[in-house]
């Protein structure tokens, strides 16, 4: 078929997606866990929201599959705000004997989830971090279930990931699912009943649910909801509108850093959004760019090369590597390569005004990191070549970035957003360097306990599969998207119900 009479399928024209045009279905949608609405005269319904088990998400490598548990009936956790759920032991105190209602996900929120993150604060005040008091489950009782539900599904979800693995699981697993399938049949029957497009509310709802999924395990399609999201602003008339809404930055901040981060760490062929995302730059920087997003302590200048470089990602992934597009590509990877060591992390620390070594520290971690990112993931798509001057630099901020990682895992202020270091870190051992391996497996596993989160267990994962592969790329090492962050909610205090 001549390549400039190709149809593409719906799924990609939304995207704004190069379409390969197979049938039954392109295998774009295919790598991105998506069924293929193919290539029809008439326009597929724009959004349906699927019930739990009905999407299954298609991996390029079968090796690494898990059984999913199973289910449990909703009946019952849909009953009503006072429906208990069994724990085993009475610890930590914000449990009281062997009942967690939404009265004691509060108190378990300010005894163990916002101890772990009031140090942040120290870091320059940030308005999201606060403990929950009687006001906001009182205010909670006339939100909708699957508000209520996602909040007693991120409290199990912590649990559960700070015992560990001798922790007695099945009980705490057996209703976290229960809470998380009555919050999609509430969010379905809110879909279904709404007129005029989902509010402001049922975004956050589906985006909680999304966090949720993403800090469980690697088992669960967290892609889904992602999709679901997009469709939903689709329908809202794009997510600029969300990013200039009053009380959606905590919604538009954390999709636009999912997006972001997930593009990094995907294969070539699956990334997606990057032209928009670079569209939403100048909105990022110009409303949010001052405040802290949440969970990550990178550089809003950095942030814009990592955009920039996964845009360059996506463009060679459509290339040949002996196209002369390639060389337009490549001029503009040493120009973000020579933009990020020219950025000065002792400047970009002293305009915080609190805590400046840790943000120096902060910003030195990250500059090395999107340096390996840049010339790493570039490398794998011939953007950028080997040369010795390259292989020196990447070196050179391997070792940096170790010896960085060691006192910033070790503060209690920062050590939260050092995941998608660790894990950039990690796809660099895979030279060889088997004490660095066992340093970032380590700290890993130790922030999984931390922070009450699946997402760096589901990281050690990808990365000993990489290493035992025999494969060096940046793109063999991520067999489908996967999100790296160690947020676990967002602030839905200010958003409203309507639209």
């Amino acid at each position: 078929m001549d390549k400039s009479r190709k149809t593409h399928c719906w799924e990609c024209r939304r995207r704004y997606l190069v379409c390969d045009s197979a049938q039954p279905g392109c295998k774009r949608c295919a790598n991105s866990g998506v069924a293929c609405p193919g290539y029809g005269s008439e326009k597929p319904k724009v959004l349906k929201w699927l019930a739990t088990g009905q999407v299954k998400s298609r991996s390029r490598r079968q090796t690494k599959k898990k059984a999913t548990t199973p289910i449990a009936d909703t009946h019952a956790a849909s009953r009503g705000l006072t429906d208990s759920l069994s724990v085993m032991s009475p610890s930590p105190p914000a449990l009281y004997g062997d009942v967690l209602n939404l009265g004691n996900a509060v108190e378990y929120f300010n005894s163990c989830i916002y101890q772990d993150l009031i140090h942040l604060n120290d870091l320059g005040q940030n308005p999201h971090i606060y403990p929950l008091s009687q006001a906001h489950v009182q205010s909670a009782i006339n939100l909708p279930d699957y508000v209520r539900f996602g909040m007693l599904c991120m409290v199990l979800n912590h649990r559960l990931n700070k015992e560990g693995e001798d922790f007695n699981r099945h009980p705490l697993t057996e209703k976290f699912y229960r809470y998380r399938g009555a919050a999609i049949k509430s969010l379905r029957a809110q879909l279904s009943a709404e007129t005029q497009g989902p509010s402001d509310l049922v975004i956050a709802g589906v985006l909680t649910l999304l966090l949720t999924d993403a800090q469980h395990s690697n088992t669960i399609g967290w892609q889904c909801h992602l999709q679901g999201i997009e469709k939903m602003i689709a329908l809202r008339g794009g997510i600029q509108d969300l990013a200039r809404r009053r009380g959606c930055g905590p919604l538009f901040r954390t999709l636009w850093f999912i997006s972001l981060i997930r593009n990094t760490t995907c294969p070539a062929s699956c990334l997606y959004m990057t032209a928009s995302n670079l569209e939403l730059l100048d909105i990022m920087l110009d409303h949010h760019g001052s405040k802290a997003l949440p969970f990550q302590m990178c550089p809003p200048m950095l942030l814009a090369d990592i955009i920039k470089i996964s845009h360059l990602r996506e463009q060679a992934a459509w290339l040949g590597p002996g196209d002369i597009l390639v060389s337009d590509l490549s001029q503009q990877a040493y120009a973000i390569l020579t933009h990020l060591l020219e950025f000065s992390p002792e400047e970009w620390a002293i305009t915080k005004g609190h805590c400046t070594e840790d943000w120096t520290l902060a910003g030195k971690t990250y500059q090395s990191s999107v340096v390996l990112y840049c010339i790493s993931s570039l490398h794998s798509v011939s953007v950028l070549p080997k040369t010795p001057v390259l292989s020196a630099m990447r070196a050179a901020h391997s070792q940096s970035l170790r010896d960085l990682l060691t006192p910033a895992l070790s503060s209690l202020r920062i050590r939260s957003f050092m995941l998608w270091p660790l894990v950039i870190l990690g796809v660099e051992a895979v030279h060889g360097d088997m004490a660095v391996r066992g340093f970032v497996v380590d700290e890993l596993r130790k922030m999984s306990r931390q922070a009450g989160t699946y997402a760096p267990l589901t990281a050690v994962d990808v990365l000993e599969s990489f290493w035992k592969s025999g494969e060096t790329s940046w793109d063999a090492c991520f067999d489908r998207p996967y999100v790296f962050t160690t947020q676990i909610a967002i602030d839905t205090s200010r958003i409203s119900k309507e639209i």
